[in-house]
């Protein structure tokens, strides 16, 4: 299976969302051979998935961030438990959770163990200065990663308009596979556009891309979807 996965961030209230949904219904949607996930804020979950099925959408809905806690006194957090009412999927480990919130490898390792207690499926984000560490640290809960998504995404990709040269992009993925021992999907992200997005999915070991910026826009993304074909 190949993913395109959209990452709203901290964009599209829930007005905002109804307006991005009901143009993807009216868009010409190619018949790719795509899973097709819209990160969305916590926020928006719950309309997003009964918009996806009131309109009968080929779309699936994840979350952008997990607490590594399980249910109790812990004012403001989501658990995994929660969403597994709203969503299968769930981003881990963002650089921009890295960079703005200090969170470590070893806290998403806990992130990942929570949503595999709910059989949600995690999509590692992960570059090469902590990759051999994160990886480490999910090894030694001993998780089957096998379930799990991992996205690399080089931080200098990401927003700067410099996507990386896919044959760096596919060197990484294998190492990942490699380490990881294991079959699971791996996608690029970083600057991905309709114009560059052929170029990742030609690799042997990229199974897709994780966008930003080009999932905000219906037409991007659409475009996007007809790279699958």
């Amino acid at each position: 299976m190949r993913y395109l996965i959209g990452n709203w961030k901290s964009y599209n209230t829930i007005s905002q969302t109804h307006i991005w949904l009901s143009e993807f219904s009216q868009a010409h949607l190619p018949k790719a051979n795509l899973t097709a996930i819209i990160c969305a804020p916590f926020t928006n979950l719950a309309e997003v998935n009964r918009l996806i099925n009131q309109l009968n959408l080929p779309l699936q809905v994840g979350a952008q961030n997990v607490s590594a806690e399980t249910e109790g006194k812990h004012t403001g957090e989501v658990t995994a438990r929660m969403l597994s009412e709203l969503t299968r999927y769930c981003l881990v480990g963002h650089s921009d959770r890295r960079r703005e919130f200090s969170e470590t490898s070893a806290l998403v390792a806990q992130k990942v163990k929570r949503l595999l207690e709910e059989s949600l499926v995690p999509i590692i984000c992960i570059d090469q200065p902590y990759l051999d560490e994160q990886i480490r640290e999910l090894l030694a809960l001993q998780l089957p990663l096998t379930t799990c998504i991992f996205a690399y995404e080089p931080v200098s990709a990401i927003g700067s308009g410099r996507a990386q040269d896919a044959s760096q992009a596919e060197i990484v993925a294998g190492k990942i596979s490699f380490l990881t021992d294991s079959q699971c999907p791996i996608l690029y992200g970083g600057s991905v556009t309709p114009e560059n997005v052929d170029s990742y999915l030609a690799k042997q070991h990229l199974d897709g891309v994780l966008v930003g910026t080009d999932s905000l826009t219906v037409p991007a993304f659409v475009k996007l979807m007809a790279a699958f074909v």
